[in-house]
């Protein structure tokens, strides 16, 4: 009888020690699946450092493609329009200027 507990006892023991391995490892591959996913590839195959060479390509200047470069063109562009922007109105300040004083020298000579 105490020989059968004790093969009974060694019985629980084992596979209450396979269970705690299996749900340890099952627990692990969760865990390394769930961080696969968050850094690993994306829909389309590539991997996180892949990803990461097209962001910094777009950073820095270079054959005119990057984000830099079309920064530094659209900012060109905007000092060009705000200096022909400039001109007209002085131009326009310049015509109002001249047709308000020919309207007061009219009302002069009236009187």
């Amino acid at each position: 009888m105490f020989q059968d507990m004790k093969v009974f006892s060694e019985i629980v023991l084992i596979s209450g020690g396979l269970a705690t391995v299996t749900a340890f490892v099952y627990a692990v591959y969760k865990i390394a699946k769930r961080i696969d996913t968050a850094i690993g590839v994306d829909d389309k195959g590539r991997s996180v450092s892949e990803r990461m060479e097209k962001v910094e390509y777009q950073l820095w200047p270079n054959s005119g493609k990057s984000l830099s470069d079309r920064v530094n063109r659209v900012e060109a562009s905007n000092i060009a329009i705000a200096a022909e922007i400039k001109i007209v109105k002085d131009l326009v300040t310049i015509i109002v200027d001249s047709h308000l004083q020919t309207e007061r020298s009219k009302g002069k000579k009236e009187i």
